[in-house]
C-alpha cells in the first residue's frame, strides 16, 4: 500500500490522496503512509462494543487495534481524520452516544452513514435504517450543535459543530435525503472498470482499452461520454422495481 500510496502521489495534477480503512493494520503503517505522500485517512468503526463490532464487520475484526490504528494515525499528522460509523436500528444505534462521547475534544470528525442496500448481499430492509433527522435530534439533546457550511458543492456529508467547541460531526442521508443530482462521484475499481454509481448494476471497462494503448485524449473523451451519459439515479427511486436488480457488491468497487 504505502507503494501504490507514494506512486499516486508523484502523479502531476494530484490535489488529494485519502485512504479508507478499517483500520485494522493502521498502527504498523501509519507511518509508512504518511511519508508515502497520503493526506488524509477516514475509518470505519461502527461500535466500540467489542462484540457489536465484531458483528458488524463480519465476525471479525479487534476493536482495539482499530483504535489503536487512529491514536497512530494522529500521532504521525493525519488530520482531521475522520472515522466512518453506519448506524444501523437494534444494532449499534444504542451506542452512539457513546462513540461520541470518546472521540468529542479529540480532533477526530465522526460521520454517521444511514445504512444503504449497496450490494445484494446485507439484507438490508427499510425499517433497519435510523434517519440523520432522528439521530441528529438524538445527538442535540446531549450536546447543542449548529450547522456547519459545506467545503464544496456536492459534498457529500451535511456537517455540524458542537457548540461548545467539542469538533465536528457529519451525517450522510442517501436514504433519507438523496443527492443524486449534486453527485460527482465516480469509482475505479481494481480490476479496470469504471462505475458512476455505488448502486450500479454494472460499470465501463477500461483495462482493455488502455492496454490496446489508448492516448490520454482517447481516455478523456471516453469519461466524458461515459459521465454526460450517465443516469443514476438509485438513491432517489429506491423502492421501486429497479430495487430488486443485481447491482455491484461494494467490495468490488469500494466505498
Amino acid at each position: 500500500m504505502p507503494a501504490i500510496v507514494r506512486g499516486l502521489a508523484e502523479l502531476d495534477g494530484i490535489e488529494d490522496l485519502a485512504l479508507t480503512t478499517n483500520g485494522a493494520r493502521l498502527a504498523a503503517r501509519a507511518r509508512e503512509l504518511k511519508d508515502a505522500g497520503l493526506k488524509r485517512i477516514t475509518v470505519s468503526c461502527d461500535s466500540l462494543d467489542p462484540d457489536i463490532f465484531r458483528r458488524m464487520s463480519g465476525n471479525r475484526g479487534d476493536v482495539d487495534q482499530v483504535l489503536e490504528g487512529i491514536e497512530a494515525a494522529i500521532a504521525v499528522g493525519f488530520g482531521p481524520v475522520k472515522l466512518n460509523v453506519v448506524v444501523q436500528r437494534g444494532v449499534n444505534d444504542h451506542t452512539v452516544l457513546d462513540l461520541l462521547e470518546r472521540f468529542r475534544g479529540t480532533g477526530v470528525i465522526v460521520r454517521f452513514i444511514e445504512y444503504m442496500d449497496v450490494g445484494t448481499r446485507n439484507g438490508w430492509r427499510a425499517d433497519q435504517v435510523v434517519s440523520s433527522k432522528v439521530l441528529l435530534e438524538k445527538i442535540a439533546e446531549r450536546w447543542p450543535v449548529a450547522p456547519v457550511t459545506r467545503n464544496y458543492r456536492g459534498e457529500v456529508a451535511q456537517r455540524y459543530a458542537f457548540a461548545d467547541g467539542g469538533g465536528e460531526i457529519g451525517f450522510i442521508s442517501s436514504v433519507s435525503e438523496p443527492f443524486c443530482g449534486d453527485c460527482h462521484r465516480a469509482r475505479l475499481s481494481a480490476d479496470g472498470t469504471l462505475y458512476t454509481c455505488l448502486f450500479a448494476a454494472r460499470g465501463t471497462e477500461l483495462k482493455g482499452t488502455l492496454r490496446a494503448g489508448a492516448s490520454d485524449a482517447d481516455l478523456v473523451g471516453l469519461l466524458q461520454h461515459v459521465w454526460r451519459g450517465r443516469r443514476d439515479r438509485y438513491s432517489e427511486q429506491r423502492g421501486e422495481a429497479l430495487t430488486e436488480r443485481d447491482r455491484v457488491e461494494m467490495y468490488r468497487m469500494g466505498g
